[in-house]
């Protein structure tokens, strides 16, 4: 169990990693992604969120 829950985490963590360099990115390059680009990142990225805290808080319990 211990294994899912890092394994999750790492995930999550990457996922949330990747979309901010996406989004960050193309906006200090200039690059104008478009609008459903932005809103399926955003929804992976709130998706992804409540996994990392929820998996944070039952790592460090441990």
């Amino acid at each position: 169990m211990k294994k899912k829950n890092y394994l999750m985490w790492c995930f999550s963590l990457i996922i949330i990693g990747a979309a901010t360099t996406i989004l960050a990115g193309s906006n200090i390059i200039g690059i104008e992604l478009p609008d459903i680009a932005v809103r399926i990142i955003g929804i992976v990225d709130l998706i992804a969120l409540p996994v990392l805290a929820y998996t944070a808080v039952k790592k460090y319990q441990n």
